[in-house]
C-alpha cells in the first residue's frame, strides 16, 4: 500500500486563543470567607489547647517516639475529602508538627488510635 502525506484541503481558520484574557481568581469568595473563619478558629484552639493532644497516644503505639510537646497545628481526624468540615470544632485536634507528620505518614495505626477517621464511621 502506497502512503502519501496528508494534505490540508481547507486553510486554517483564525480562532479564539486558548489563553485566558483575564486570570482566574486565586480563591472563590466562599473559600475566602471560610478561610477567615478558619484562621480565627485555629488561633483560638491553639490558645486554648497549648499542649499536643496526640503525643501520649502515639507514644503508646510507637515506643521511643518523641512528641514536640507544644501544639502548632490543628488536625481534622475526618478530613474534608472524607466528608469532614474544617470549621467544626469537634473535628479538630491540636498537635505538634512531629505528631501531625506521624499521623499522615502512618494512616493505619493513626486510624486505630482515632486520629484519622474513615468517611463511613
Amino acid at each position: 500500500m502506497k502512503r502519501t502525506p496528508l494534505q490540508r484541503k481547507t486553510p486554517l481558520q483564525r480562532g479564539n486563543s486558548t489563553l485566558r484574557r483575564t486570570p482566574l481568581a486565586k480563591q472563590s469568595a466562599k473559600r475566602k470567607t471560610e478561610q477567615a473563619v478558619r484562621r480565627k478558629l485555629v488561633t483560638r484552639l491553639l490558645h486554648e489547647r497549648p499542649r499536643c493532644q496526640a503525643g501520649p497516644l502515639i507514644i503508646t503505639e510507637q515506643p521511643g517516639f518523641r512528641c514536640g510537646g507544644w501544639s502548632v497545628d490543628i488536625h481534622e481526624p475526618l478530613t474534608r475529602a472524607r466528608g469532614g468540615s474544617i470549621l467544626d470544632e469537634d473535628n479538630a485536634i491540636a498537635l505538634c508538627r512531629l505528631c501531625h507528620d506521624w499521623i499522615h505518614e502512618h494512616p493505619e495505626p493513626a486510624t486505630r488510635l482515632g486520629l484519622l477517621q474513615h468517611s463511613w464511621t
